[in-house]
This record gives structure tokens, sequence and C-alpha cells, in this order.
């Protein structure tokens, strides 16, 4: 069932990406492809890059164990050239929350894939190898190859822009939200009244338009996925790790909502937690 949604994904990217690029559309500076604003497509790269995320780790972690060295090789090569296109997607975008969340998630699959060695020595020492090229990889990428420059340094002049007021005014909406607490919520999109048409963090939202009772049960359906861990298959785990912690990094500063990522959270909540049949 895991490798059914895995690969659906990477099939639907596709021909998602081929429209955006035929589009070629650009909003506020930066590429929004289909999209009216540009971090919306940041947004909706994340749920590929988990993906291919997964795929590199099941990869290193079979390469590291001795498995068909030239075919997993190989892939890897393959997997590795998706994950520095989407990066060059969410650069383009300059979404700086997908960007900080993808690299939260990249962190994560290196941590899991260490502790996965269990400190055996040689596995160990020829990850912190192919960990090292993969990063001159990701350098040179970006220093030698003329689209990912020009990429990385347009998500690089956002940042500098916006370094006077980092939050983007996500303090002030989150202060008014609490001041004007109510239980039941106030409704959708009634946050149009200060001029916003969302509070950029996915529970603040919540409690905003649905109130305290609908945060505690969507609280509730987060934890409930991540304790089922230790009923579920080792991969599935990984999976569903992933899938959480970005959740969890792109709720932080935006909302969730029709999102792939977001259907990645439901997806994985309703995985069989047999170990036998994961």
């Amino acid at each position: 069932m895991k490798e059914v949604v895995l690969n659906g994904v990477l099939l639907a990217y596709i021909p998602f990406l081929i429209l955006c690029f035929q589009e070629n559309h650009f909003m506020f500076g930066a590429f929004s492809g289909i999209f009216e604003n540009p971090n919306t497509l940041g947004f909706s790269m994340i749920g590929l890059m988990v993906v291919v995320l997964m795929k590199l780790y099941e990869i290193i972690v079979a390469m590291l164990e001795g498995h068909r060295q030239l075919k997993l090789t190989i892939l890897l090569g393959v997997y590795t050239i998706i994950y520095l296109f989407s990066l060059y997607v969410i650069m383009l975008s300059n979404a700086r929350t997908s960007l900080l969340t993808i690299a939260i998630v990249t962190i994560v699959m290196i941590v899991l894939v260490v502790k996965r060695m269990k400190k055996r020595f040689l596995p160990l020492l020829k990850f912190i190898f192919l960990l090292i090229a993969a990063c001159l990889i990701l350098v040179i990428a970006i220093n030698e190859v003329d689209m990912m420059q020009k990429a990385f340094q347009s998500i690089l002049l956002k940042m500098e822009k916006k370094s006077t007021n980092i939050t983007d005014g996500r303090l002030e909406i989150w202060k008014y939200v609490f001041e004007h607490f109510n239980f039941w919520g106030h409704g959708a999109e009634s946050l149009w009244a200060i001029g916003v048409s969302h509070a950029h963090n996915t529970f603040v939202n919540i409690l905003q338009e649905a109130g305290l009772l609908s945060l505690v049960c969507y609280a509730v359906f987060l934890i409930s996925i991540a304790k089922g861990h230790s009923q579920m298959d080792k991969q599935l785990v990984v999976f569903t790790v992933f899938v959480v912690v970005a959740a969890l990094g792109v709720s932080t500063f935006e909302i969730l909502y029709f999102n792939v990522l977001h259907i990645l959270v439901f997806v994985v909540s309703g995985f069989d937690r047999n170990k036998n049949s994961a």
C-alpha cells in the first residue's frame, strides 16, 4: 500500500510540473506556475519532496546493507536529481517556509539513517562519505549550474528584503486571534475583517474559524497518528514521521488546507498498522 501511495504521488507530479512550466506564471517576482501565489507552489512541492526523501531513505539503507549496488546506485542518482529539481522549484517560488520545512525533513532523514545503522562502523562510514558527496553535489549545483544559482539568489534576495520583519506581520495576526477568542470560532475567512485571508498558522487558523473544540479534535487526530508508530512496519514509521514533521513545519507559518501534504497526512492516518501488511 505504501508503494502505491509513493509511486502515485510521483506520477501525479509529472503533469502538474509540466503545466506549471507551460504556464510559466510569475507573481510578486517569484515563480508561481499555475497558482496565483508563489507560496502555494512551494507548499505543493513539499508533498513530492517527502516522497522523494522516503525513496532516498529506502535506497540508502539498502545500499548500506549491501543489496544490489548497481541498481541502487542508478536509483540514487535518479532520485537525487528529482530532489535537486524540486529544490530548484521551491527556491524559484521564494517559499521560505517550504525551504525550511524541507531542510528539517532532510535532517530527520539523515538522523533516521544513522539510527538505523545502530553504530555499525563500516555502514556508518559509508553513509558519512555518501552524505559528504551529496553536500558537494548540492554546493556544485548551486554554484555552477546557472538555473540553480539564479533560483538560490532569488530566494536569498527575498530573505534579505524580509530580514527587518521576518514574521511578515504574523505575530500581529496571531495576537488579534487570541484577543478575539471565541470558543465556537468566528467562521470561515473571518480574518478578512482585518484584511487577511488566513492566520498563517494552521492551528491558529482553526482556532479562529472553527473554535477550540475543533482545534482539540485536530490535535488529537495528529497525536493518534504518532501514537500508532509502535504497531507499524519500520518503513511506514519513517514515512509517517516525514509526513507529520513536514505538516508541522508548514503549519507553523502557513495553513495546510487543500494541499497534497495534508492529503498524505490523512493517507498515513488510515494505513493498516499490522506489521505484516504495511
